[in-house]
């Protein structure tokens, strides 16, 4: 009788397993969004983003001006027609649906070397971050609506001033590829950059 009981609790042990892992495959393969996006606008994307780029200071070190362990790469890319559209129709709001464009892009540092104003090398604190864009608030830049973009970045050590360089690669579905390096030279005195 007590084998009997080990065979049927190893079984149910199994079979749970099986479960766990069915619903884990399928969890992981239900954000399977459609990129409807060509090749052109891929490169587009990836070139307008690389393009506009830089390193800035948060809003929290605007506020306070004291030394930071914290800064974000920014960038942005104007609206695409139907969200200029859509952006116009409701008075000013679009509808994140998570099938623009930003939504497909990631990316990997390739190398940094930053110092701050004591010479210190400073190094990246991985903070569990995420490997996609952030979206921002959309702001016009050379009369054309945009979507703001960012990375925010964790550091080891505090800094009044940041010197230095980060190269970013950036991807897309289908391994459209853009490489950037950002010059850094930020200043917690800073004025936010739009």
């Amino acid at each position: 009788m007590g084998n009997q009981t080990s065979t049927t609790k190893t079984t149910i042990r199994y079979t749970l397993l099986i479960m766990i892992l069915a619903i884990i495959t399928s969890c992981q393969s239900g954000d399977q969004r459609k990129y409807v996006y060509t090749e052109e606008e891929t490169k587009q994307f990836l070139e307008t983003i690389s393009k506009n780029a830089k390193a800035s200071i948060t809003d929290l070190t605007e506020r306070h001006r004291q030394p930071a362990d914290e800064f974000g790469i920014l960038t942005h890319y104007p609206l695409s027609e139907s969200k200029l559209k859509e952006y116009n129709d409701n008075g000013g709001t679009i509808v994140n649906k998570d099938d623009d464009i930003s939504d497909f892009a990631t990316y990997t540092y390739k190398s940094y070397d930053l110092t701050n104003e004591k010479g210190e090398k400073l190094q990246f604190v991985d903070n569990g971050r995420a490997v996609y864009l952030q979206e921002y608030a959309l702001w016009e830049y050379d009369n054309a609506l945009s979507q703001n973009l960012g990375i925010s970045i964790k550091l080891d050590r505090k800094f009044k001033t940041l010197k230095g360089s980060i190269t970013i690669e950036f991807e897309m579905p289908k391994n459209v590829t853009k490489e950037v390096k950002i010059p850094v030279a930020i200043s917690i005195d800073d004025k936010l950059t739009e």
